[in-house]
């Protein structure tokens, strides 16, 4: 079967592209409560469907109007979700009962977390808090993920703040916190909460959250402290909440604040660890459902951030379509996988964690073959050991160039040093993750445990130092970028035509070369 244009092998990647485009717009033209807009894209989506099911002998058209259907149905779905994170406070302040779904955290004079309000008519929402420390009793030491409490205080939409083009009113949506609160000391109390009223999945969220602060327990109990318990924690169980500012800005500086923020990355290393658990049945529908179910555990318990979600996304795709035998072709895959989150969070297309995942496995779909053969395919052949570091070259620098627009808009910074830090974050971070799995597996000889932690303490803290070291070369970094959001778009353009290019010259060279 032949393809009048490679376009149509992707029909999912139309899809993808028109549902966030109609979710942008549909972001643009939202005013608060208003149902208007709704009811017009309702209308439409409704109307469109029903033409094209009328019109089955003309498939172009069809296919315009699928395409035009799928962004009116963006339109209506971030219209829906604004509407839900987007209330009317009450001026006053507003007596009622939560349960804190994150790890409170010491900033300042002040302990943050997020509440899930379970009474009133907030209940169901959640609010970030900052609770101010009682310096005499200090209760706030006693306040853990899934305790209850009894608060009052006053509801705040979130606000801007900086001169960065990163919005936290934006992030704070996306994640779906409807608001800001300040609870004074004396404000509030630990009180037995009726999580019964709660959506399932939101009590399966804070066990999860609750195993995941007794694993980070448990770190502390077997010796692991200082920044190297701060890095293990972020890699291993996603809790950044212990790293310090200087940590945070070597990584940055270094190009290695991947490695702290989980992604495709750990989920790909802790894939290939199940897969080694269950002796490499991949093929067989026992081993292959526990691998998915185990990796969405993992995923739960790590909060559900978009890059663990996209990848744990794609890889149940990729094993369902392996179990039947189809080809699995990387673009639609990654389509599909946007269409499905966006679909059950559209307000996730504004989250930069969404963006920067997504951008990133596009580029290597795209760009990965045709840098990687730059190099003869017979020599890489032949040098086993430089064809693996080429490799992670190849995957970098097509990483790399997916994200930097993004990372230079909303950080105002470009890493020089990006391939020197993967050659040094990557190895440590795969064997951080592994020894991690001993340390729970092999509960029951402390020797070995207390081995393993000495070897993960020096490997992370060999780790730290050179990215220090990394991150004070001179050009380590270009700062102070200052690119606004149509010279990024531009920026994109000029980067998908360059690699449009690259890919088409790549095609014709592998089918003269016969690759």
């Amino acid at each position: 079967m032949t393809h009048s244009s490679p376009i149509q092998l992707f029909p999912l990647l139309r899809i993808a592209v028109c549902l966030i485009l109609g979710i942008v717009l549909g972001d643009l033209l939202f005013h608060g409560a208003s149902s208007s807009v709704q009811q017009w894209s309702m209308g439409l989506f409704v109307g469109l469907v029903v033409v094209t099911a009328v019109l089955r002998k003309h498939p172009l058209l069809q296919s315009a109007l699928i395409l035009a259907a799928t962004c009116c149905l963006g339109v209506l779905l971030v219209q829906r979700a604004k509407t839900e994170v987007e209330l009317q406070l009450p001026e006053d302040e507003v007596v009622y009962k939560a349960v804190v779904t994150s790890e409170p955290v010491e900033r300042g004079k002040v302990v943050r977390c997020n509440l899930l309000i379970t009474t009133g008519e907030f209940e169901g929402k959640q609010v970030q808090a900052a609770i101010l420390r009682d310096t005499v009793d200090c209760l706030y030491k006693r306040l853990h993920v899934g305790d209850g409490i009894l608060a009052s205080s006053v509801f705040e939409h979130p606000h801007d703040f900086g001169a960065s083009h990163f919005r936290y009113s934006t992030y704070l949506e996306s994640h779906g916190i409807v608001a800001t609160t300040f609870i004074f000391w004396s404000d509030w109390r630990k009180a037995i909460v009726d999580m019964s009223h709660l959506s399932r999945l939101s009590r399966i969220r804070i066990r999860a959250m609750k195993l995941r602060q007794n694993l980070l327990q448990r770190y502390q109990e077997w010796g692991l402290g200082g920044e190297q318990l701060a890095v293990v924690a972020a890699m291993t169980l996603g809790d950044k909440s212990l790293l310090n500012q200087s940590t945070r800005e070597a990584y940055s500086v270094s190009g290695a604040s991947h490695v702290l923020a989980l992604s495709g990355l750990h989920l790909g290393i802790i894939y290939m660890l199940f897969l080694f658990l269950t002796m490499g049945r991949r093929r067989q529908l026992l081993g292959e459902a526990c691998i998915v179910m185990a990796i969405w555990a993992y995923v739960v318990m790590v909060g559900m951030p978009s890059s663990v979600v996209r990848a744990a996304l794609m890889i149940t795709i990729y094993s369902v379509v392996g179990l039947i035998q189809r080809d699995r072709m990387s673009l639609n895959t990654l389509s599909l996988t946007a269409i499905i989150m966006l679909l059950a969070r559209p307000l996730s297309v504004f989250d930069l964690g969404f963006q920067m995942s997504f951008l990133s496995v596009l580029f290597i779909i795209m760009l990965y073959r045709p840098i990687y053969y730059l190099i003869s395919p017979r020599f890489l052949f032949a040098h086993r050991f430089l064809g693996r570091l080429w490799s992670m070259v190849s995957v970098s620098v097509a990483a790399q160039t997916g994200v930097a627009p993004l990372v230079a808009y909303y950080f105002g910074r470009f890493s020089c040093c990006f391939l020197l830090t993967n050659f040094v974050v990557i190895p440590v971070a795969t064997l951080t993750l592994y020894m991690a799995a001993l340390l729970f597996l092999l509960s029951c000889w402390p020797a070995v445990q207390h081995a393993l932690v000495v070897a993960m303490s020096w490997l992370v803290g060999l780790q730290n130092i050179a990215l220090e070291k990394i991150s004070s070369i001179p050009g380590a970094s270009i700062e102070d970028i200052d690119v606004n959001v149509w010279q990024v778009l531009v920026l994109y353009v000029m980067i998908f035509m360059l690699s449009l290019l690259v890919v088409h010259s790549s095609s014709s060279g592998f089918r003269n070369r016969g690759v």
